[in-house]
């Protein structure tokens, strides 16, 4: 398969429909957990420390914040559905109890893409991309995907080279 294909898909045009139909699905059956805001208090300099707050946050008002900012040029096409697959990821997260190193980080992912059903192979390797590859791409680089739609073309035609590259 020629990922770059998806290249050519306008910005809001989703990498998979049943990919998104499925987060849509997920997240309505959850929707009352959940909080938007366009705070970010994630301290990457302690990932422990806002973890831990995240968990205090959950366990004393049964609400998960999740963050709303960066959500252009995503796999999803459309910044709500990057909102509710980060909200599944940040449950998964706290419900299981795994923080966010990368070795857990690669364990949510496993929790999630086992979630999907085991013929979707273009979005299981999605879920990989978008969690385990972004992570990795942090820890390498000490920075966050600004395009993570180029950013999973390249990941999924070359993991190794996507990781390599500064310009993502």
């Amino acid at each position: 398969m020629n990922y770059y294909n998806f290249l050519r898909y306008k910005k809001t045009a989703p990498f998979s429909i049943r990919l998104n139909q499925f987060i849509n699905d997920w997240f309505d059956d959850k929707k009352d957990t959940f909080v938007f805001t366009d705070t970010d208090d994630f301290d990457e300099n302690d990932i422990e420390a806002t973890f831990e707050s995240h968990k205090k946050r959950y366990r004393e008002t049964k609400k998960i914040h999740v963050w709303t900012g960066a959500s252009d040029n995503t796999i999803f096409g459309d910044p709500t559905i990057n909102h509710k697959f980060r909200a599944w990821h940040d449950y998964i997260h706290i419900n299981y109890n795994l923080g966010y190193s990368i070795t857990q980080e690669s364990i949510v992912c496993d929790i999630q893409r086992d979630l999907l059903p085991i013929d979707w192979h273009l979005e299981r390797s999605l879920i990989e991309c978008e969690i385990r590859g972004q992570a990795q791409y942090f820890y390498l680089n000490n920075r966050f995907i600004s395009n993570q739609r180029v950013f999973t073309v390249c990941w999924l035609e070359d993991s190794i080279n996507a990781l390599r590259k500064k310009d993502i």
